[in-house]
């Protein structure tokens, strides 16, 4: 009867033990899905303010053309011998189209340093995903053959996206891959 009732005990610690295990993997994979939205979502709005500096920069040459074209005006008109309060409007419309033109460069840049900072956070937390996945493998009641096959699936499904001939860059793929070299060693040691 005892032995029944310890072996009831251990069934339940078991069954709850695999639920808190099950419950904590699914709040870190909604943690890493969250992490890679804010970073898409991050990268979005940097195309959006890189679009929009393009259009601002369009508008600017759009104005310094104008400019320029009234300057030319003004000098067809000087060289006639009329004189007018143009030239000092045209030369005010110039700086103002030039100053325009400027701050779209750099807003140009702003917006392209953005957009690598976002694409360098979502493979930070594609690489903070694997790892705890790694970590998950490893703590697993599987064997070692097991946890070697799981692991390998993780670091290719991983690697098809970062590596640098499919868009990722060599270092995020050299981190994976001494990850994958590092969980691999303590697999074939334990």
């Amino acid at each position: 009867m005892v032995n029944v009732e310890m072996t009831n005990a251990w069934l339940v610690n078991n069954a709850r033990n695999a639920n808190n295990l099950a419950r904590n993997e699914a709040v870190r994979r909604s943690r890493a899905e969250a992490a890679e939205e804010r970073a898409k979502a991050k990268a979005k709005k940097a195309a959006e303010a890189a679009k929009k500096e393009m259009n601002t920069a369009r508008q600017a040459a759009v104005e310094r053309s104008a400019a320029e074209a009234a300057a030319a005006r003004a000098a067809r008109a000087a060289s006639r011998g009329e004189t007018s309060n143009r030239r000092n409007k045209t030369n005010a419309a110039n700086k103002a189209a030039k100053k325009a033109a400027e701050n779209a460069k750099k807003a140009q840049a702003n917006a392209e340093k953005a957009a690598v900072n976002a694409k360098k956070a979502q493979a930070n937390a594609l690489i903070q995903n694997i790892k705890r996945q790694w970590i998950n493998v490893l703590s697993s009641t599987m064997n070692r053959n097991e946890k070697k096959k799981k692991g390998t699936t993780i670091y290719r499904k991983a690697s098809v996206k970062l590596h640098p001939n499919k868009g990722g860059t060599n270092e995020n793929f050299r981190v994976l891959s001494n990850l994958f070299e590092e969980f691999k060693t303590y697999v074939n040691q334990n």
